[in-house]
């Protein structure tokens, strides 16, 4: 209403907003909230190399205070190919509508990219990270055992976790596409240019040796099959459990516990065994179909965030002990902080969701939490 047509004494809301300040955010924790609020991408961005670098231990934090120049460089490398990785993968799953199927082929496409033709440790047998893993189960050239594993690593915790928990924080934003135009130009550019910094480096560091025009084709191949396997796979592909969740949040989180261990020890085991490469390849692929396939489909569609929240930190728990132990030996003591970030993120979204369900059987929450709701807002400012 323009103020000459106003009524004498009449004033709107709008006429106070002026002197009314918007409230401040107090403390450390507050303000890193209502930072990312305004930057998902960025969140995203930190869950990812977050989780599979730092968490493990597999990149250390200690180089920031032994070699900050190098630090800087390899979470520049991190960021542009895991960070463009799961953007990509994510803007897929929203822009085709598919589900978690179609991610979880995509995440193995994009682990034969960063593993195969980038770093070249699915095929190199004397690769540092591969070990023993590189002589057995080696065939063809390329380290089935050692690739069967990673690749679900990749699927499922560089890409696949971090998009699950990204839709837990915001759950306003887990239909919405993040980057489009120019930004979703530049995520591209940036992977085609991190991939291609990558591979010229790996080339001179592990020269003379060099896979050949014939893995990395294969390679391509595997990736393009992937793509357009999971553009064409019905958004549906995996059913759930339809009403409530049929597990309690503990076993979500036992069984999402189990996912890794299952996963990483069965290819060491069968070696020292001295077992057929054959049976951990399979063993690998069987155990992370199984594990994953039922606790999608015993989660149901409602009331299951608890469940959702249990399930991620299970995933995630045995990562992180594994990062304390690899680190004894790295002497790589800044792994607590990573540690303590990975506690306190669990714990907060815990509650979150925890406070929402509650609220919600009592009927005075009706409304899934925004991650800058007040809601979370108090959990995380305590």
């Amino acid at each position: 209403m323009d103020t000459h047509l106003r009524p004498p004494g009449v004033w709107l809301l709008s006429d106070y907003n002026w002197i009314v300040p918007k409230p401040q955010p107090k403390g450390a924790v507050s303000r890193i909230v209502y930072f990312l609020k305004s930057h998902p991408i960025l969140f995203l961005l930190l869950l990812t190399p977050g989780i599979p670098e730092y968490l493990t231990a597999s990149s250390q934090l200690t180089l920031l205070v032994l070699a900050p120049p190098i630090f800087v460089l390899f979470l520049a490398a991190n960021v542009g190919l895991y960070g463009s990785g799961v953007i990509l993968i994510r803007e897929a799953m929203v822009r085709w509508k598919k589900g978690w199927a179609s991610v979880f082929l995509l995440g193995v496409a994009y682990g034969i990219l960063e593993e195969g033709v980038d770093l070249w440790t699915l095929f190199y047998s004397k690769a540092s990270p591969v070990g023993n893993l590189g002589y057995y189960g080696h065939w063809l050239g390329v380290n089935w055992v050692w690739t069967i594993g990673l690749l679900i690593f990749h699927s499922v915790y560089s890409i696949g976790l971090p998009i699950f928990l990204f839709g837990l924080v915001f759950p306003e934003l887990k239909s919405k596409s993040l980057v489009s135009g120019r930004k979703l130009a530049t995520v591209i550019a940036c992977l085609i240019l991190d991939s291609t910094f990558l591979f010229v480096l790996v080339s001179g560091f592990y020269s003379p040796y060099n896979p050949g025009g014939l893995l990395l084709l294969f390679s391509g191949l595997a990736i393009a099959t992937l793509v357009i396997s999971a553009r064409k796979l019905p958004g549906d592909f995996l059913q759930t459990r339809t009403g409530e969740p049929k597990w309690s949040p503990l076993k979500f989180a036992v069984v999402g516990a189990l996912l890794f261990p299952a996963t990483l020890f069965a290819g060491g085991i069968a070696a020292a065994a001295n077992i057929s490469p054959v049976v951990p390849f399979v063993l690998d692929l069987a155990l992370a179909i199984f594990i994953l396939t039922r606790a999608y489909g015993s989660m149901g569609t409602v009331n299951n965030q608890e469940q959702k929240v249990a399930f991620s930190v299970g995933l995630l728990f045995p990562l992180a002990v594994f990062g304390v132990i690899a680190s004894i030996g790295l002497v790589n003591p800044l792994i607590v902080v990573v540690d303590i970030l990975f506690i306190a993120f669990s714990r907060r979204l815990w509650r979150k969701w925890n406070s929402w369900t509650l609220l919600h059987q009592h009927g005075t929450q009706t409304t899934l939490p925004g991650f800058s709701g007040p809601l979370l807002l108090h959990c995380l400012a305590e």
